[in-house]
């Protein structure tokens, strides 16, 4: 009898651990869906934002009309994204990564370091050419006061400049640290005047057929130390 009222208490043990671990696997499971659907919408969101920015402009990039773009509600974005500024930034960093990306690749082809350098400042002129509002939304964004710019913005803005500095490097491999840093924002600011001014149709803009020229006349001065 006694070890009978045992093995009920037994069973009903195991019953319990058991309908515990089904519980457990089914809100894990439900918790997994929830995940996957909240980063779907998030990149819905991102994607529609990116649209807006590259087919308008910055001015596009508004919670509101990303909403419906994307199909979802504006309480949706706020979800994902705290505000107006923090979702032109997450599509100013799709844009930084397409641009490292597209010098990146150009780089990987050259090894003359004097060549390289014009390859990449060539490969930012054409990535500017071909996708210019989210190029201009790049430099058009302003942070309020005391907001600090985010790590991965900030990480990718040095990874760009490193592709320029690691190429100076091996040119002139004697330049003190911050030489190598002034003379890399040097020419970025160069190749990234003449390339502005061109798209903006500037009076004083290099017309289109010497534009090329004249960025490989910049990088030549540039490049070679004093």
């Amino acid at each position: 009898m006694v070890n009978t009222e045992m093995n009920k208490v037994h069973f009903c043990a195991e019953d319990d651990i058991g309908m515990q671990m089904k519980t457990e696997g089914t809100n894990d499971r439900r918790q997994q869906a929830l995940s996957a659907k909240s980063a779907e919408t998030r990149q819905r969101i991102l994607a529609a934002a990116d649209d807006l920015m590259s087919e308008t402009g910055i001015e596009a990039v508004q919670i509101r009309s990303v909403a419906s773009r994307a199909g979802c509600s504006i309480g949706s974005v706020y979800k994902h994204f705290k505000d107006n500024d923090a979702l032109i930034v997450a599509v100013n960093v799709l844009t930084l990564e397409s641009l490292k990306a597209a010098m990146a690749n150009v780089a990987k082809g050259v090894e003359e370091p004097i060549e390289r350098l014009k390859a990449l400042s060539h490969a930012y002129r054409h990535f500017a050419e071909d996708n210019t509002k989210a190029w201009q939304g790049l430099f058009s964004h302003h942070l309020p006061d005391g907001q600090g710019i985010p790590e991965e913005h900030l990480g990718l803005n040095v990874a760009l400049l490193e592709l320029i500095a690691g190429t100076l490097r091996e040119i002139n491999p004697h330049l003190s640290h911050e030489v190598l840093a002034a003379r890399t924002r040097t020419c970025f600011a160069a190749i990234h005047g003449l390339v502005t001014i061109s798209l903006e149709g500037r009076f004083v803009a290099v017309d289109d057929q010497s534009l090329a020229s004249e960025m490989d006349f910049m990088v030549d001065r540039l490049s070679v130390a004093p």
